[in-house]
C-alpha cells in the first residue's frame, strides 16, 4: 500500500473511528484501526469492537492499493505533532511508514486477512434526522439510562417512532427521562439502543458537519449514515419497561415553579457537601413551606443549608432527593424559563418539566427521608 492523504482530513477521521474501539487483549486486532487503500481513490478507515462498528472514507491519492491493520494511539499522537499539510503512509515489510517532508516513522502492523469482516450498511428505508436534532434528543436523555450492563434491557436509549411523533426514552429503574418530537416519517419503530453506541454517535455527530444524519433499522442492528461516516450497531432485544405506564401512574396534588437558574445554582451548591455522604450518596432534605423551599445537606464534617422563593400550589411538603439526579436533567432546560416541580407525598416520584414544554418530562424516585 502507498497512498498520499491530507495530514489534518486522515486525523480527523482516525479520530472519528477509534470511537468504537475498546481494548481487547483476548483479540488484539479488534483493539486497531483497519485501513485500506481502494483502486478508485477512497481510503477507509474502521473501528470495531463487534457489537459497534465506525467506518468512515476519505479521498485521497493511491499509489498503491492495499490493507493494514494498527494500534492507533501512537500514530494520532505523532500525527498531532507533525505540520505537513500532506503525508505518505506506506506498508512494506510488516511495517505502516508514514513520510513526511523530513522524517520517517514506523510502525507496527498487524495481519489485515484477521480483522472481522463486517458490513458498511444494512438494507431498508432511511429516517432523515437532522444531526444537530438527533444529537440533542440524545444528550437530552442519555444520562437517564443504567450505566450496568448487568441489566441490558435498560442499559440503553429507547427510540419510538409513531403517528409522525419520535420518542426518545431512557431509565435506569431510578429516574426516567421522556423525550418527543415531530418527524416528517409515515412508519413506525421501536429499538433500544446500547449506551455505549448512543455515547459513539454523539461523540462522532458533534465531530462532523454535515447537515442530515439517514438511520436505518432491521432486525438486531441500527445504522447511521452521517456524510462519508457509518455507524453501525447491534440493538438490544430486550422488553424496554413500560414507561407509558410509569408515567401515567406519576400523581401529584403540589406543584413548585422556580427559578431554574437560581435552583440550578443552589443544588450545585449542596452537591459540594453531599457528594461523599456516607449514608446516601447525593441526598439531600427539600422542605416546601409558604412559598419557599428549603434545601438541606450533611456531609462528615459540614452541612448547609439553602432556600429559594418559589410559587407554591398545595399543602407543604418534606421529600428527600438525589441532587446529582436533579442537575442531571435541570442542566439540559432553559435557564430563562421556570422550573416546574410536581409532587405528592414525601415517598411519591415527582416530575421536572420546563415550564414552556410539556415534551420533555423527568421522574425521579424519592430517597428514604431521614430526620
Amino acid at each position: 500500500m502507498n497512498i498520499k492523504v491530507d495530514r489534518q482530513e486522515f486525523l480527523k477521521t482516525l479520530r472519528v473511528v477509534e470511537k468504537a474501539i475498546a481494548e481487547n487483549k483476548i483479540r488484539p486486532i479488534i483493539s486497531c484501526v483497519y485501513l485500506e487503500a481502494q483502486e478508485d481513490g477512497k481510503i477507509v478507515l474502521r473501528g470495531t469492537n463487534l457489537e459497534l462498528t465506525i467506518t468512515s472514507f476519505m479521498e485521497g491519492e493511491v499509489q498503491e492499493k492495499g490493507k493494514a491493520v494498527f494500534s492507533y494511539q501512537l500514530v494520532e499522537e505523532y500525527l498531532k505533532e507533525i505540520t505537513d499539510k500532506e503525508i505518505n503512509l506506506v506498508v512494506k515489510e510488516g511495517l505502516l511508514i508514514i513520510e513526511t517532508s523530513d522524517s520517517s516513522s514506523e510502525f507496527s502492523v498487524m495481519e489485515p486477512e484477521e480483522y472481522p469482516r463486517i458490513k458498511d450498511s444494512i438494507e431498508g428505508t432511511g429516517i432523515v434526522f437532522s444531526r444537530e436534532k438527533l444529537s440533542e434528543m440524545l444528550e437530552k436523555t442519555k444520562f437517564g439510562a443504567s450505566t450496568s450492563i448487568d441489566n441490558l434491557s435498560i442499559n440503553c436509549v429507547r427510540i419510538e417512532i409513531e403517528d409522525k411523533k419520535v420518542k426518545v426514552v431512557a431509565t435506569d429503574t431510578y429516574r426516567l427521562v421522556y423525550l418527543e418530537d415531530d418527524i416528517e416519517y409515515d412508519g413506525s419503530l421501536k429499538v433500544s439502543i446500547p449506551l455505549t453506541t448512543v455515547d459513539a454517535l454523539i461523540k462522532t455527530l458533534r465531530t462532523l458537519d454535515e447537515e442530515n444524519v439517514e438511520f436505518k433499522f432491521e432486525e438486531n442492528q441500527v445504522f447511521f449514515k452521517v456524510g462519508n461516516s457509518m455507524v453501525l450497531s447491534r440493538v438490544i432485544d430486550l422488553p424496554f419497561p413500560d414507561y407509558n405506564g410509569i408515567m401515567k401512574s406519576v400523581s401529584h396534588n403540589k406543584k413548585i415553579s422556580a427559578n431554574t437558574e437560581e435552583f440550578s445554582k443552589i443544588l450545585k451548591r449542596v452537591q459540594i457537601f453531599v457528594k461523599n455522604n456516607s449514608e446516601s450518596k447525593y441526598s439531600a432534605i427539600f422542605s416546601l413551606e409558604a412559598g419557599s423551599f428549603y434545601v438541606s445537606g450533611v456531609s462528615e464534617t459540614a452541612k448547609v443549608n439553602e432556600h429559594i422563593e418559589v410559587e407554591q400550589e398545595g399543602e407543604d411538603v418534606k421529600i428527600s432527593l438525589n441532587v446529582k439526579f436533579l442537575l442531571d436533567f435541570i442542566q439540559h432546560l432553559d435557564k430563562n424559563d421556570r422550573l416546574i416541580i410536581d409532587l405528592l407525598t414525601s415517598n411519591s416520584a415527582i416530575q421536572l418539566k420546563n415550564s414552556k414544554d410539556e415534551k420533555y418530562l423527568y421522574i425521579a424516585m424519592p430517597l428514604a427521608l431521614r430526620d
